[in-house]
């Protein structure tokens, strides 16, 4: 587990990130916050992040699936975040995640409470049977690609990989990358919430 905090001249406020349970591959957790200032910056992305199946190309990886069941409990009513997988790219196979070896972020939003992507919309695609709003963006020295859900995704069960296919021959994002960090969390850029995760997994097969 990890987290991710950004500091903002301007912003104040407090989170705690606990793991709740494991049993094998499978882990739960929670996370619970209250933050105010720059209503338009992310204050932190607390995570759950993959260490094992890494540093591959996107060629040579034939899944990428995923369970993830969660919640959001004592929730302003004007909450400002997104749950997401934050999924890296590197032309290299040991880069790292957030870095200058970093060639492409890839978000997966499940759940969007009045938070806007990186860039702007480019496009709309159907992966796994369900409908997503795709933007692009840039931030610092990496392109961002964000697929936001139609509706609120709390129960999701998917392979990750056709998210790839549809990089590759729909925006040129070169399956030669190497796939160097998985992670899911969220995202919060303004206000309270606990995000509970009552059950997640992830592989890379």
């Amino acid at each position: 587990m990890g987290k991710r905090k950004y500091h903002q001249p301007g912003t104040s406020g407090s989170q705690t990130t606990e793991a709740l349970s494991y049993s094998g591959t499978t882990i739960s957790w929670k996370t619970q916050y209250s933050w105010s200032g720059n209503p338009n910056d992310v204050k932190s992305y607390a995570n759950v992040a993959l260490l094992k199946g890494l540093g591959r190309q996107l060629s040579a990886i034939k899944t990428i699936p995923t369970t993830w069941r969660w919640t959001y409990s004592a929730a302003a009513s004007d909450l400002v975040a997104n749950v997401s997988y934050d999924l890296w790219l590197s032309n290299i196979p040991n880069g790292t995640a957030a870095s200058t070896t970093s060639t492409y972020e890839i978000m997966i939003w499940l759940s969007n409470r009045r938070a806007g992507p990186a860039g702007s919309q480019v496009a709309t695609a159907n992966i796994g049977g369900q409908n997503w709003a795709v933007f692009k963006g840039r931030v610092q020295t990496w392109d961002v690609y964000s697929f936001v859900a139609s509706s609120e995704l709390t129960n999701y069960n998917a392979d990750l990989k056709p998210f790839f296919t549809y990089l590759s021959s729909s925006h040129g994002v070169s399956l030669s990358q190497y796939l160097v960090a998985l992670q899911a969390g969220t995202e919060p850029f303004q206000k309270s919430g606990t995000l509970t995760t009552t059950s997640y997994t992830a592989a890379v097969n």
